[in-house]
């Protein structure tokens, strides 16, 4: 699974924050978290998840999970790319790594 996009933005009276995975060679899913704006609102959290096929497919069907769950669209998407985290070079030593055991010399 690879992050392909952060999603931020709001709905109504909630701020919108998530982001999109890539969970194969044609399948993705969005996870959203809903937080009202106002700490003090009485509103509760949510999260909301869709899939598709595509990222426009998975896009679009969390716009329509977004307002059906909060009941206003949302507004001042942002999608950011995703970035893979890249891999530590193999230059240095692991750090866990014990000294070349010495043996005694022989006794012959």
């Amino acid at each position: 699974m690879a992050i392909k996009a952060l999603l931020q933005g709001r709905a109504g009276t909630y701020q919108v924050r998530g982001a999109i995975w890539e969970l194969g060679s044609s399948a993705y899913r969005a996870y959203v978290h809903l937080k009202p704006t106002s700490p003090h609102s009485g509103l509760s959290r949510s999260v909301v998840s869709a899939a598709g096929a595509t990222l426009q497919e998975v896009l679009g069907a969390t716009r329509a999970q977004v307002k059906s769950t909060v009941g206003s669209a949302m507004e001042d998407l942002e999608v950011i790319p995703g970035k893979a985290p890249t891999p530590a070079p193999d230059t240095a030593p692991p750090r866990n790594r014990l000294a070349p055991r010495r043996y005694p010399a022989p006794t012959d």
